[in-house]
């Protein structure tokens, strides 16, 4: 073979291998961005964890059920609208429910625990518009657990992601009873506006609280 026949051929097998590394480039970029987006980029599921500075989010799971349980305290209780005595299968029974409609798509759902003792502490979900239950947003801490921005975390963390599982929704919104008026401050805080109330038999039953997407 000629010296120039030698650097023909070293030049198609140098055009060859650009090509194969270029290929692997494209393909890993696409990699980062459908299995590592940014904070703006769509996804296609919730999430496996959520992790913020005090607090993160999990999936409910059915090992869970008990510390649930044992989180439901008569303040809890009182929030969630729970009878004032529960037995542990109402909990289970409540909580395989949540989970169904998790798993239908219906709410996006997570379990909150605390980053420094890793222990379950509450509980916070957006749920799909329906006519059974106006309101969308809903969440709860222990008593033990609350005040150090672990609810303002949680409530941020859920938000951008509910926002980037569903790009179409341009807000959504949380039900709050007036005597429960540290949910309703926790709330505004966050940035959601009073924007009424929602009537029952002609009376004010609860306040609509409404969060828009920036």
């Amino acid at each position: 073979m000629n010296k120039q026949s030698l650097l023909k051929n070293n030049y198609k097998k140098l055009l060859v291998i650009s090509a194969v590394i270029a290929a692997i480039a494209i393909g890993y970029s696409s990699y980062r961005h459908v299995g590592q987006p940014s904070d703006s980029s769509v996804l296609l599921a919730p999430p496996a964890e959520l992790k913020g500075k005090v607090i993160t989010l999990r999936p409910l799971t059915e090992n869970l059920f008990i510390d649930h349980h044992n989180s439901f305290s008569a303040n809890v209780r009182k929030n969630l609208e729970f009878p004032e005595v529960i037995t542990l299968g109402y909990t289970i029974r409540y909580l395989q429910e949540e989970m169904q409609k998790a798993k239908d798509g219906k709410m996006l759902l997570y379990c909150i625990f605390d980053n420094k003792d890793n222990n379950f502490i509450g509980s916070i979900e957006i749920r799909e518009k329906n006519d059974v239950d106006p309101g969308q947003l809903g969440c709860w801490l222990n008593e033990a657990y609350r005040g150090g921005g672990r609810i303002q975390e949680a409530l941020r963390l859920i938000t951008e992601t509910y926002f980037r599982l569903h790009p179409e929704a341009h807000h959504y919104i949380a039900h709050v009873r007036p005597w429960n008026k540290a949910s309703y401050k926790a709330l505004i805080k966050f940035g959601l506006k009073d924007i009424g109330y929602y009537y029952q038999n002609g009376k004010p039953a609860r306040h609509i609280l409404e969060y828009t997407k920036p």
